[in-house]
């Protein structure tokens, strides 16, 4: 059963006017109210009822008067806490990656925790922790003069614009049970662009499977690999040159299964060189608190506004596997998936999200 959720922006305005509470469960078992990503799921069934009897400019005139400040991006927990603490709202709640966060918040932590916070209008970000708690969110001033501003400025501007979208609009959920054979699904490329050099292809289902995986272009079958034994394999540098712009057809078959097509491009040598320019701009960004994990999440998202979704999963992909215990590279990997159409996988980025958030422990 699938269920998918919108207006979820203005629900959780809504639910703070009406004093819906959210709440979560602690590592301890304690109920507690929370803010991020993962309670504005939890609000949506309440304030989809709660707009059906105000009406739906109940909604729209509350989003109009947010502006966004900026955004959690990082937290680290270890021994403490961290929380925040609305400038129109009285208490206290635990703090969410992927929070949005609005001029006159305050922010605190205790004991050793920390977060980072990513603020709009190319103001750079700002580490939380016991050398400088409480934080207020400071107001927007001026906006900068777009032409004085770097390349990596302007990128790094348009990735807070997404996780600002990741952190309100994502909301579709799978529900059900899972049986324990999982079909195939392709899950890069998956009908959109990649980049050149190499064209990877990955697909969901067993490593003592055998597979067979089929590139078919315009006029006809352009290479085929039989007996491959994992679920991933790299377009070979000897094999017929991909032309760029061209659409072409993946097929994935193994015993047992139906066959899986999905199409792709691959971006032409320009605007692949000019994108990975842009990437070496952002990583090149001088700014103390972008850690390695918040880069990898701009880097992420900027893919993703490039609409090359694939690539975009594959840069998160790595990290996660580098970096399991990161709550905003699952979010982010959900939010992919649910661009890409596939919401059972979009499900489990966000389960694992929850799960990280809640149970680990920041080295």
């Amino acid at each position: 059963m699938r269920t998918s959720f919108r207006g979820l922006f203005a629900i959780r305005r809504l639910s703070q006017v009406v004093g819906l509470h959210m709440c979560t469960w602690t590592r301890r078992g304690e109920r507690v109210e929370k803010e991020g990503f993962t309670s504005v799921k939890r609000l949506a069934l309440a304030g989809l009822s709660m707009m059906a009897v105000l009406g739906p400019q109940a909604g729209q005139s509350t989003t109009q008067a947010i502006e966004p400040a900026g955004v959690v991006t990082e937290i680290h927990l270890r021994e403490g806490q961290v929380e925040v603490k609305r400038a129109n709202l009285p208490g206290w709640r635990p703090a969410g990656p992927l929070l949005m966060v609005e001029a006159g918040d305050t922010v605190r932590t205790t004991r050793d925790a920390s977060v980072i916070i990513l603020f709009t209008g190319n103001r750079g970000t700002v580490k939380v922790d016991g050398t400088n708690s409480p934080f207020v969110v400071p107001a927007m001033g001026p906006l900068a003069d777009q032409s004085k501003l770097s390349r990596g400025r302007v990128l790094l501007e348009e990735s807070v614009k997404t996780f600002l979208k990741v952190s309100t609009d994502s909301g579709q959920t799978t529900l059900g049970t899972r049986g324990h054979a999982r079909p195939t699904v392709i899950l890069t490329p998956h009908n959109g662009p990649v980049l050149p050099d190499p064209v990877v292809f990955e697909w969901l289902g067993s490593r003592t499977s055998r597979y067979t995986i089929r590139v078919i272009g315009p006029t006809g079958l352009v290479l085929e690999r039989k007996d491959l034994v994992g679920t991933d394999f790299k377009y070979p540098p000897e094999a017929v040159p991909l032309v760029p712009g061209v659409r072409y057809l993946v097929q994935v078959t193994t015993e047992g299964q139906p066959p899986q097509v999905v199409w792709f491009e691959v971006v032409d040598p320009v605007r692949a060189d000019t994108i990975r320019q842009d990437l070496a701009e952002l990583a090149a960004l001088d700014e103390p608190a972008l850690s390695p994990n918040t880069l990898v999440a701009v880097q992420a998202a900027y893919l993703a506004n490039q609409g090359l979704l694939a690539d975009s999963r594959l840069t998160l992909i790595r990290a996660v596997n580098n970096q399991p215990d990161e709550a905003i590279l699952h979010a982010l990997l959900g939010y992919i998936y649910e661009r890409l159409g596939l919401p059972e996988q979009a499900a489990e980025s966000f389960h694992r999200a929850q799960f990280v958030e809640r149970h680990s422990i920041q080295p």
